[in-house]
């Protein structure tokens, strides 16, 4: 739903695909690919590296790989040389981005504030309220993160709330609140009356924003001294403290106004990604477990470029590649997937699609059922909406699958081993309503 990393200069994918002049996906065979640029935009780094023709694009391509495989240090290394290094201008740009969105994911504030004084800085990552730099600046001297599993697996209760999201119990200073999942928020949240309740006061004086799927809303940084979770316990947990007026969401509606409804918080990818959760909607429960005793599976089909992206795969087998950002509540496929499976979509709808402080209404193509694959696993999107092309950092993403995901049958997220996995006896149908 939001994220510091959102504004990660989509102009620098822009000018990776303007460059290449390449064919259209849908004429090239999906394993192999003749073109360094296009492979790198369908997420094929090791295509990447034997298409490459200099240097630093070939490493470039192994530092992508990295950070596919989960190695954040080697590829933190690999994209802080290049940004200076490079003898590419395109490819010093989009390692500077990698780079510190890869310093914001490992919360190394201290290093990633510093950026700031430098010279080859952009003058708007200085003064952008919303710049990672700025929220950095404001982390830099707080305690580190961590966090405990007094229990290597539990199970937890959880509520379904009046807009169909799953709401995740969290006790703070001995009182209870609700949390939303949002695995496209990239820090976790706080309602400012809850903040005020648990005398949580913002960091420094400024006052930040975040950018969110509908705009930007203000913030101020804060630090949670601890959380419970279930079994598990997050100390020094930073958190960005939002006007409680903003932190609602709307029901997904076809175009009349949908009810809205408060959150207390948000879980954001700073911590899902360091569990190992299993969030089975229909029977109301969420599993928490301890990822480093989870079963290591070679075949990774999930990891982060900026966002957590999901391989999923279409029935002939051709590699799809969806953004992952439970807080945008309904998924959505984009042009870019119609081109790769040459399909059409017949219809067009108007849609009113909510998001953290606000809502949005489009009309917008709608796609006849589309049948995919996670892990084998057949999941049917039904009236999905058809969106122009979103570029993650660097992938030219088929798709973003939403908060409706949940309700598909056992979702299970597992960041640290590279796992996202649904589980249910019978055909899963997502309807994009």
């Amino acid at each position: 739903m939001s994220s510091l990393a959102r504004q990660t200069k989509t102009v620098v994918l822009a000018a990776i695909i303007s460059s290449a002049c390449f064919q259209s996906p849908s004429a090239l065979s999906p394993s192999r690919y003749i073109n360094y640029w296009e492979a790198l935009a369908d997420l094929h780094p090791n295509e990447a590296v034997l298409a490459a023709r200099t240097p630093s694009e070939k490493a470039f391509a192994q530092s992508l790989g990295r950070l596919m495989e989960g190695d954040l240090d080697s590829a933190e290394r690999g994209f802080g040389k290049l940004r200076r290094a490079a003898n590419d201008s395109i490819i010093r740009a989009a390692s500077r981005v990698i780079y510190t969105a890869t310093l914001q994911y490992q919360e190394k504030w201290g290093v990633l504030a510093a950026l700031r004084t430098e010279s080859s800085e952009p003058r708007a990552d200085r003064t952008d309220r919303a710049s990672i730099e700025r929220w950095a600046a404001a982390f830099k001297d707080v305690p580190p993160k961590s966090l405990t599993f007094n229990s290597q697996s539990a199970v937890m209760p959880m509520s379904v709330s009046e807009v169909g999201t799953p709401l995740v119990p969290v006790r703070i200073a001995g009182k209870a609140y609700n949390f939303w999942l949002d695995t496209g928020s990239s820090m976790t949240m706080l309602s400012s009356d809850v903040a005020q309740d648990l005398n949580v006061v913002p960091i420094g004086p400024d006052t930040l924003e975040i950018v969110t799927s509908t705009g930007r809303v203000t913030a101020n940084p804060g630090l949670i001294p601890e959380m419970q979770i279930g079994q598990v316990v997050v100390r020094n947990a930073p958190a960005m403290i939002v006007t409680e007026s903003m932190m609602r969401i709307s029901e997904p509606r076809p175009i009349d106004k949908g009810t809205r409804m408060k959150l207390d918080g948000i879980i954001g990818f700073d911590i899902i990604r360091q569990l190992d959760l299993e969030v089975d909607y229909g029977e109301g429960t969420l599993r928490v477990r301890n990822p480093a005793n989870s079963r290591h599976i070679i075949d990774r089909n999930m990891f982060w470029v900026g966002l957590p992206v999901v391989r999923l795969t279409s029935t002939e087998g051709i590699p799809l590649h969806f953004g992952l950002d439970t807080g945008a509540q309904l998924t959505f496929v984009t042009e870019t997937l119609l081109d790769k499976l040459q399909l059409s979509a017949p219809r067009t709808e108007s849609r009113r699609v909510g998001g953290l402080g606000g809502e949005i209404s489009l009309r917008a193509p709608v796609l006849p059922d589309l049948r995919v694959l996670v892990r084998g696993f057949p999941i049917l999107f039904k009236s999905a909406v058809v969106r122009a092309p979103v570029y993650q950092v660097l992938a030219s993403l088929d798709g973003v699958l939403g908060g409706d995901i949940w309700n598909s049958g056992i979702v299970r997220i597992d960041m640290t081993n590279g796992i996202f996995a649904v589980n249910r006896p019978k055909n899963t149908i997502i309807e994009s309503h």
